[in-house]
């Protein structure tokens, strides 16, 4: 039995983990000079725009 990986965004101003897919709109995705992935998004929570690294795993990542 295999599970989904679901993308994680940080929202910087609710203080929670957004799913990618489902809680927040895209708006862009750029790499930073590690390597790892930032997404631009805007949180359907708060409206804000954020940008944050993306973390990739099964369930919501604990802490911020």
């Amino acid at each position: 039995m295999s599970s989904d990986m679901i993308n994680w965004v940080w929202c910087e101003d609710c203080l929670e983990w957004k799913n990618a897919g489902e809680d927040v709109a895209f708006i862009s995705i750029d790499e930073h000079k590690t390597g790892r992935e930032i997404m631009a998004f805007t949180c359907d929570k708060c409206g804000n725009d954020n940008e944050n690294f993306i973390t990739s795993s099964e369930r919501m990542p604990r802490g911020g």
